[in-house]
Order: C-alpha cells, then structure tokens, then sequence
C-alpha cells in the first residue's frame, strides 16, 4: 500500500483527527475492482502521528456477492490501528431509503460558522461548518459541513474516504456539558455506506452527531449523513474514551 504522509494540518486534540484516520482507511479498503465499501470498522490500539504510515491490506475473501479486507495502520514499527471492511459490488441500486427534509436544516450560505468549545485545532481548518441550532445531549448537533474552499488538502480523497470525514466533524455529545470533559478521544468506528455516495467532496452534506449512552469512563456516539437533497449517504457510530480532567495540569492552574 505504501507510505503515506500524515500531514500537520489534520492534527486533532492528540495526534491526527480520528476521522481522516478513517478516511485513510476508508480508502485502502476501497482497492478491490468492480466493489466499494458497505461497511469498516477500525480500532485504534495507539495513537497515529503526523508523519509516514505503512498501510497493509490482506484481501480475506472475494466472492461473488462481497469481499473481506483486513488492513493495519502502523508508524514506527507499530501496529496503531486495525480495521476490517466489507465491500459489496458496484451498482447497487436502492430498494428503499429514509429520506429527510432538507428545509428543517436551513440555509448553509446564510448560517453562522459552527465555534466547538474546545480550542481550536489544526484540522477545523479543512472544514467548513455551518449550524443554527444549538447544541444539546438530548438532541445532539446539527450542522452542514463541506470542504472549506481554501483547504489545501494535499490528498487525493475518495467521496467514501471524504464522507468518513464529514461524520467525525462535530465534536462528542459530552462537549455539551458544563462543564465538559478535557478529552474524549475515539477508541472505535463502524460506518456503513449507502449504495452511492455520490459527490461528496463536491458541496454541501448534513451531518447530525448524537450520544447514545456514556458511563463515566466510554461513551457511544452516533452520526448521520444526508446530501444537500436530503438522502442518507452513510453512518457511523463510534465508542470513545472519557477523561474528565486535563492530566497535564495541577491543582491551582488557572
């Protein structure tokens, strides 16, 4: 698979944003002609740096009807994380889909830019963001998102690998408290793909990030994305690792 690079401008909180991780993924399972992916599930084992990475795909199962990868993300001689995919042939057609109505979302021209309450990172600069709903627990965030026009992505992203980034835009659930927790990083992905994603790198797509449930140490989030006409182009749900307080300070930091 070679040896990409992991650019600065994807840092996220600690190490490089989990969704791009993703995507990356995404897209070295998206390797086997005349399929596309249905459906990935990754874990991380280690965070994954700025820097090169060795991606290894092992094809498990090629029939008919699917295909099994398994692909490992390594640096420095070491496994950070491993995924397996499912990929389905090209040219499924759908039967039936849960459309939204993309009016209840408004404008993405004329509403404000989305502002995180965590500080910003290196990664929001890729992305535009658009919401003119506050955020709850209860109800999650809503927001479009797209490629900022003046993003210098320096990769060559496929709409599969673009999708997986527009789902981990918004930050957890839990960033809704008051106050909220310091870090709730990404131990999990599992995504499925509609039948055509279509372009997605291309305009406007609507995502809506929710908790499900959270203990005091993992938490499960949830995320749908639909197209500016309102048709469901993938999901994700991902389980995350809670912390509560900043290790690096001491008490009587300000």
């Amino acid at each position: 698979m070679g040896s990409p690079v992991f650019a600065q401008r994807w840092l996220g909180m600690q190490g490089i944003f989990g969704g791009f991780v993703l995507g990356r993924i995404v897209d070295a399972a998206d390797s086997v002609d005349g399929f596309a992916p249905q459906a990935v599930t990754l874990h991380f084992v280690a965070g994954v740096r700025p820097g090169p990475v060795q991606m290894t795909t092992e094809t498990l199962h090629r029939g008919r009807a699917t295909a099994s990868l398994r692909i490992t993300l390594s640096q420095q001689d070491r496994a950070r994380v491993h995924a397996m995919a499912s990929l389905v042939p090209v040219g499924q057609r759908f039967r039936w889909r849960r459309r939204e109505d993309p009016a209840a979302w408004g404008d993405p021209e004329t509403l404000p830019a989305y502002v995180p309450r965590h500080r910003p990172l290196a990664y929001s600069a890729q992305l535009d963001v658009r919401t003119g709903r506050p955020a709850s627990l209860a109800d999650g965030t809503s927001a479009w998102v797209r490629i900022a026009p003046e993003a210098e992505l320096g990769e060559a992203l496929g709409p599969h690998a673009v999708a997986s980034i527009y789902l981990d835009a918004l930050p957890p659930g839990l960033f809704t408290l008051a106050p909220p927790p310091h870090f709730v990083p990404s131990v999990d992905f599992t995504i499925h793909f509609a039948p055509d994603v279509g372009d997605v790198a291309g305009g406007w797509h609507h995502v809506v990030n929710r908790t499900v449930w959270s203990t005091e140490d993992f938490c499960v989030d949830e995320a749908t994305l639909h197209d500016r006409a309102g048709n469901p182009i993938a999901q994700l749900r991902q389980g995350r690792a809670i912390q509560w307080h900043d290790p690096t300070r001491t008490p009587g930091d300000g």
